[in-house]
């Protein structure tokens, strides 16, 4: 199963236990638990569309100087879709580059999977249902020692006490959207489809401007309201993105097309 970290200082990697949102868990960390900030370091840490937004605007920065500054591309394995990673420090311990004296420097708007640590998270499809489940995964590192103290409490409460629920919202078409891809199978992806999804998946202002600065409104129907609100609200645009890769992907009419001209190509869906 995805998500095993290899255990530092020890050889021993401890195989995740798979739990529903009622099963209970304890885990605490503080800066008086011997391992503290043991963790940020060496990660393979992948940021949610949602994070990149939250994470430019603590830190005063457009896009594009957060992606150089703090990322690097990734493929994620299963979908073979492009997504930005945190990128560790050029140090020996290849440290978060937001790991401070006192932890984290960041902690206010920290990343998804940042929040969910010691859990991990998956989504699936049930076919038989025709509906999406999530199931949750506990990664016992053996240099943690915050694991099984404190006071147990259902996964469900855990997510609620780490903000999770509400940076999940956001994003849950991208998750199927990615979801989608994986279902495919190994399904060749057009170069400028991988284009488009990272572009929407990481940059708002480079997303904002193919909005409004190129033919798109000459080729897609979009709401006077809709665009006021594009326009004024980056969350609404990332969530409009989402929407329109659907569209222009996977043939989905979330975002109608106008008459097409001769000169439109049509980008090809996966």
């Amino acid at each position: 199963m995805e998500g095993i970290h290899r255990a530092k200082g020890f050889e021993k990697i401890v195989e995740p236990v798979r739990l529903t949102s009622k099963s209970r868990i304890k885990f605490q960390c503080y800066p008086g638990v011997p391992c503290f900030k043991l963790c940020c370091s060496e990660l393979y840490l992948p940021l949610t569309p949602y994070d990149i937004l939250r994470l430019k605007r603590f830190l005063n920065l457009t896009s594009d100087e957060f992606l150089l500054r703090y990322t690097e591309p990734f493929i994620l394995p299963k979908s073979g879709l492009p997504i930005a990673r945190l990128k560790m420090q050029d140090n020996e311990e290849k440290t978060c580059p937001f790991l401070g004296e006192a932890g984290c420097t960041v902690y206010e708007v920290r990343p998804l999977a940042c929040r969910y640590y010691p859990l991990g998270f998956g989504l699936f499809r049930n076919r038989d249902e025709g509906k999406n489940e999530d199931f949750f995964y506990l990664v016992k590192e053996g240099f943690c020692q915050g694991l099984e103290s404190g006071e147990e409490i259902t996964v469900e409460e855990y997510r609620i006490s780490q903000g999770i629920p509400g940076l999940e919202e956001p994003i849950f078409e991208w998750a199927e959207i990615i979801m989608k891809k994986e279902s495919l199978g190994p399904v060749e992806v057009p170069e400028k489809s991988l284009e488009l999804f990272f572009m929407v998946s990481t940059n708002p202002e480079r997303f904002k401007s193919f909005v409004f600065d190129t033919k798109f409104l000459d080729i897609f129907e979009v709401d006077e309201k809709e665009l006021v609100a594009i326009k004024e609200d980056e969350l609404r645009l990332l969530q409009f993105g989402f929407k329109w890769l659907k569209t222009v992907l996977f043939g989905e009419n979330l975002v109608k097309r106008r008459k097409e001209s001769p000169s439109v190509k049509k980008v090809k869906p996966f």
